[in-house]
C-alpha cells in the first residue's frame, strides 16, 4: 500500500504516488533552476507544467486515478532532462539550433492558425505548416481564387472561423510538427522573447506579430459569425431537448396505455389480438421502452451537458446505455421471429352450413351489423372502432375484423346451400387449421331472408393470424336471390350474364340459369349485350369497348376461331368448319 499525494499540474488536479512525487518535485525544482537566468523563465515553467499535465492525463486515461514511479519517468524521459538544455555549450547549442531550424520534425501535426506570421489570420502560414510548403503559395492561391465569384475570401474566412489558432508553446510546436519537449519549449518561447525585443527595438528581421486594422477587421467579423453559430447550436439544443422531454413523456404513457394502466383497454387487446400473447406483449413493451427511449435519453444528455457545458462525462452511464439498447434489439428480434414464424404455413377450413329453404323461390339477402356506418360512428356501445376493419370490444376482450367475402353460384341439387371457406396461417398446418376454427361468424335466418355479418369475431384466446371467411351461396337453377341494402360491403365479383359491378347488382332480384344469374327486370344500359346501332359493348379494366357485329348472336359450335395477339391488337377469326 502506497501513500498517495494531492497536486495541482498546469491547473489540472492528480493524485501521485509518494515516491512519483518526490521525483517529479526534484525534477521542477531543476527546471527552475537551470532556467533561472534565461527570458520568459516563468512562461517556460508554465509551459513545461502544461505540457507535462497533459502526458500524465494521456498515460492515466480511465483505467486507473494514480500517477505512478513509471508514468514520471516516461514523462522525463519525452520532456527530456533539464541539464541536456542548459549544460550544453553555446557553440552546440547554435550548431543545434541551426540543424533544427533546417530539418524540421516529421512528427504527428495539427492544425492551427499561425499568429506569428500572419498577414490576416494566420490562415495560409497555419496551412503551409501542416501540408509542408511555402505560405506565399497559398496566399496566391487564396488571392487568386478571389476573383472567382468571391470563393476565395469566402473559404478564408470559413478558415478563419474554423481552425484554432496557436496560442501555447505546445500547440506552436505541434502546429509545426515538432516534439513537445524542454528543448523546443525553451528555445520557442526565447525565440519570442528575443522577437518582441526586436519589435520594440526596431531591429530588422522581426517576425509578422501585430494586429493589422485589416485583421482586426476579419477576426471582428468571425467573432460575430461564431457567437452567433453558437447561439443558433444553443436555440436549436434546447428545442430539441424539449421534443426529446416530450418524446420520453409520450414513449411513457404510450407503454402504460400498452400495459392497460391507464386508459381504455382497447389498445392493449387490439395488440395481443393482433399477434401477441401476455409474455411476448410484456416483452415488446420493454423492447420499444429500450429501443426508442434509450437513445432519446442518450441524446438527451449529451444535449443537456453541451448546453450546461459540463465536461464530465459518465462512463457507467454511457455503458449501460449501449448494454440496455443493445438488450432492447435483442428481445424486438426474437419476439419478431416468433411472430413471423407464426405466418409462416396457410391452411382452409371448409364447412356447410345448415340454413332452412325459403317458402318462395327467392331468398333475400341483407346484413347484420354491429354499428350502422363505420365511417361515421366512432364508438357504438362497447364496439370502438380502431382502424379500418377493426373493432375492438373491451368488456368482452374480443375483437371484429372485417375480412368476409360473399360470393353467388349455381347449384348441383335444387336445393340452395351455404358454404363458409376460413382460411389462416400457422407455424404448421394443424395449428394454422385451429386458428380457421377458432373464429365465430354470426348469421341469422328468420323465414326468406338470410343475414350476414360484414365481419368474424376473434375471440379473446384466439390470436389474429389472417384468418379471413369466404362465403359461397349456392342457388338452384330456375331460383333467385335479392341482394338487400349495404349488401355491398360483403359480395365480391358475383359473376352474372350482363357483367354487372357488384355495387349495381343490389337491389336487385337475380335468377340463376344454365348461363348463369340474369335480372330479368333491370335495365343495365351500359352492360346490354346489343346497343341500337348493332354494336356489344364490352367492360375491359373498368372502360367499355364497343364491338361492330353483323348480327346479334354467332353460332362458335360450327366455327374454328383462331385468335391472334399482337401490336396490332387482338385479331378473331370465325370461320365455318369444313
Amino acid at each position: 500500500m502506497n501513500k498517495t499525494v494531492t497536486v495541482n499540474i498546469g491547473g489540472m488536479v492528480f493524485h501521485i504516488e509518494e515516491q512519483a512525487y518526490d521525483q517529479l518535485r526534484k525534477y521542477l525544482e531543476a527546471i527552475r533552476g537551470y532556467f533561472t537566468t534565461s527570458d520568459g523563465r516563468d512562461e517556460i515553467i508554465q509551459d513545461i507544467e502544461s505540457r507535462i499535465a497533459e502526458m500524465f492525463s494521456e498515460r492515466i486515461g480511465t483505467s486507473r486515478q494514480v500517477v505512478t514511479s513509471a508514468d514520471v519517468e516516461y514523462m522525463i524521459n519525452t520532456m527530456g532532462k533539464p541539464e541536456q538544455v542548459a549544460g550544453a555549450d553555446e557553440e552546440k547549442e547554435q550548431a543545434e539550433h541551426r540543424t533544427w531550424n533546417s530539418t524540421e520534425s516529421r512528427g504527428y501535426r495539427k492544425l492551427y492558425r499561425d499568429p506569428d506570421d500572419k498577414v490576416i489570420g494566420g490562415v495560409c502560414s497555419g496551412l503551409s505548416h501542416y501540408v509542408g510548403m511555402d505560405p506565399i503559395w497559398l496566399r496566391l492561391i487564396f488571392a487568386g481564387a478571389f476573383f472567382i465569384w468571391g470563393s476565395g475570401l469566402l473559404l478564408y474566412i470559413l478558415l478563419l472561423i474554423i481552425i484554432p489558432k496557436a496560442k501555447t508553446t505546445s500547440e506552436k510546436l505541434e502546429m509545426k510538427g515538432q516534439a513537445v519537449n524542454i528543448d523546443n519549449i525553451k528555445r520557442t518561447i526565447e525565440e519570442e522573447v528575443e522577437d518582441i525585443k526586436n519589435r520594440i527595438s526596431g531591429k530588422p528581421g522581426a517576425r509578422r506579430g501585430g494586429r493589422s486594422a485589416v485583421a482586426n477587421f476579419f477576426e471582428a467579423i468571425g467573432a460575430i459569425i461564431v457567437a452567433a453559430i453558437k447561439f443558433f447550436v444553443g436555440f436549436i439544443g434546447v428545442i430539441m431537448a424539449i421534443v426529446l422531454i416530450a418524446v420520453l413523456f409520450a414513449l411513457f404513457m404510450v407503454l402504460l396505455g400498452m400495459t392497460g394502466v391507464i386508459g381504455d383497454a382497447s389498445l392493449p387487446i387490439f395488440l395481443t389480438h393482433s399477434f401477441l400473447d401476455a409474455w411476448q406483449m410484456n416483452m415488446m413493451t420493454l423492447a420499444l421502452a429500450l429501443v426508442v427511449g434509450i437513445p432519446a435519453l442518450v441524446l438527451l444528455y449529451r444535449i443537456v451537458r453541451s448546453i450546461f457545458k459540463i465536461t464530465s462525462e459518465s462512463k457507467i452511464f454511457n455503458y449501460t446505455c449501449g448494454v440496455l439498447w443493445g438488450l432492447g434489439i435483442i428481445i424486438a428480434t426474437f419476439i419478431g421471429f416468433q411472430i413471423a414464424r407464426e405466418f409462416r404455413v396457410s391452411d382452409t377450413n371448409r364447412v356447410t352450413i345448415p340454413i332452412a329453404q325459403p317458402t318462395s323461390d327467392t331468398i333475400h339477402l341483407a346484413m347484420l351489423n354491429p354499428y350502422d356506418d363505420k365511417d361515421d360512428v366512432y364508438y357504438n356501445g362497447d364496439w370502438k372502432i380502431m382502424s379500418d376493419g377493426w373493432s375492438i370490444n373491451s368488456s368482452e376482450d374480443t375483437a371484429r375484423i372485417e375480412e368476409v367475402e360473399l360470393d353467388v353460384q349455381r347449384a348441383d341439387g335444387d336445393k340452395y346451400e351455404l358454404v363458409r371457406i376460413t382460411t389462416s396461417r400457422g407455424p404448421n398446418r394443424k395449428e394454422a387449421e385451429l386458428n380457421a376454427r377458432g373464429v365465430i361468424y354470426e348469421l341469422q335466418q328468420m323465414d326468406n331472408v338470410l343475414k350476414f355479418s360484414r365481419d368474424y369475431i376473434l375471440p379473446k384466446d384466439v390470436h389474429f393470424r389472417a384468418q379471413k371467411i369466404r362465403l359461397i351461396l349456392k342457388v338452384p337453377v330456375g331460383k333467385s336471390v335479392f341482394l338487400g341494402e349495404n349488401t355491398e360491403d360483403i359480395i365480391y365479383d358475383i359473376k352474372n350474364t350482363t357483367n354487372t359491378w357488384d355495387n349495381d347488382m343490389v337491389g336487385h332480384t337475380w335468377t340463376m340459369t344454365n348461363r348463369g344469374l340474369e335480372c330479368a327486370n333491370c335495365n343495365f344500359e351500359t352492360n346490354s349485350s346489343k346497343s341500337n346501332d348493332d354494336e356489344v359493348k364490352v367492360r375491359v379494366n373498368g372502360e367499355d369497348v364497343n364491338i361492330k357485329v353483323n348480327s346479334d348472336t354467332i353460332n362458335w359450335d360450327n366455327k374454328d376461331v383462331k385468335i391472334k395477339i399482337d401490336g396490332e391488337g387482338i385479331i378473331i377469326d370465325a370461320k365455318d368448319k369444313k
